[in-house]
């Protein structure tokens, strides 16, 4: 069947070249509609082992690591004829018959918690906000190799207008292995000297961060008793010097707030606002930064 060859035609190229983005002459984006499609890039991907669920009117995953990667994500819809339970079945066979990947996570329907959040949260792609009882999440991953591992992560869901759309990421891990969140933030700040604040989101009119974020950032202080976090804000967008310093040492302050609010000691942070006076470079208008005082 064509869905058959579709999700064939997607498994070949992410085995062999798991590096680069599925083009839009691929049989599956032909049959269907490339709603988005990125670029190889550099960053954190943050990898969903786990379903989710919202505690403290935040969004959480059991279990989450952090990989430094180079990552192509397209986001794809199905043709209006193909059914979502043969579009499911289609791909756990080719799924079964690929060779060089293995399941690491998968979940169906309402065991993988809320549509809202796998597309607004986790996987931040709109469209893919569809019926709890119609969804699949899946990771597949390469077998390590020294330092270098492939993951291949689709979340297949139907809408309630019936649409079907497939997100697939590809994650090329090269600069060392998964590391759990806390390890990585660790390691990047004594190897760095400073580290980025993840799940933390700027461009909306009152930031939000993600819970296991502040849950993070508490497991840095436990880490290091005696010492003091430093969070130094940045913002890159438009407006004055002064506009861009208050905005950088509010974003600082509004995450120390949080902190505190979830029982750090006052005197164990500190809150500071840097404007645009430091390099961007990072992808983002603004940011936040923890350094150890």
């Amino acid at each position: 069947m064509k869905i058959c060859l579709w999700f064939c035609s997607l498994f070949c190229v992410a085995v062999a070249a798991a590096d680069l983005p599925y083009s839009d002459s691929s049989d599956l984006a032909r049959s269907g509609r490339v709603v988005f499609q990125s670029q190889p890039s550099q960053g954190d991907y943050h990898l969903v082992l786990s379903s989710i669920k919202k505690v403290n009117n935040q969004w959480r995953a059991k279990e989450q690591v952090v990989s430094r990667a180079t990552i192509s994500r397209m986001t794809l819809e199905l043709e209006d004829r193909t059914a979502y339970p043969e579009a499911r079945r289609q791909l756990q066979k080719d799924m079964e018959a690929a060779s060089g990947l293995r399941p690491l996570f998968e979940c169906f329907g309402l065991d993988c918690g809320s549509s809202n959040g796998w597309a607004n949260e986790f996987l931040r792609v709109k469209q893919l906000y569809g019926l709890d009882t119609h969804q699949y999440y899946v990771v597949l991953a390469t077998p390590e190799s020294g330092e270098s591992r492939t993951y291949v992560v689709f979340y297949l869901v139907q809408r309630g207008n019936g649409r079907i759309y497939l997100q697939q990421d590809v994650v090329r891990s090269g600069a060392g292995p998964v590391l759990p969140a806390l390890e990585e933030a660790v390691q990047r700040i004594e190897r760095q000297g400073a580290w980025v604040v993840p799940g933390l989101n700027l461009d909306a009119v009152e930031p939000r961060i993600a819970d296991n974020s502040i849950d993070l950032l508490l497991a840095l202080l436990q880490r290091q008793p005696g010492s003091v976090l430093r969070l130094v804000g940045h913002d890159y967008k438009a407006g004055s010097l002064q506009e861009r310093e208050r905005r950088s040492l509010f974003y600082a302050q509004w995450l120390r707030d949080r902190l505190i609010d979830r029982g750090a000691a006052p005197e164990r942070l500190t809150a500071h606002g840097v404007g645009h006076l430091a390099p961007g470079g990072r992808g983002a208008e603004a940011r936040v930064e923890v350094l150890w005082n």
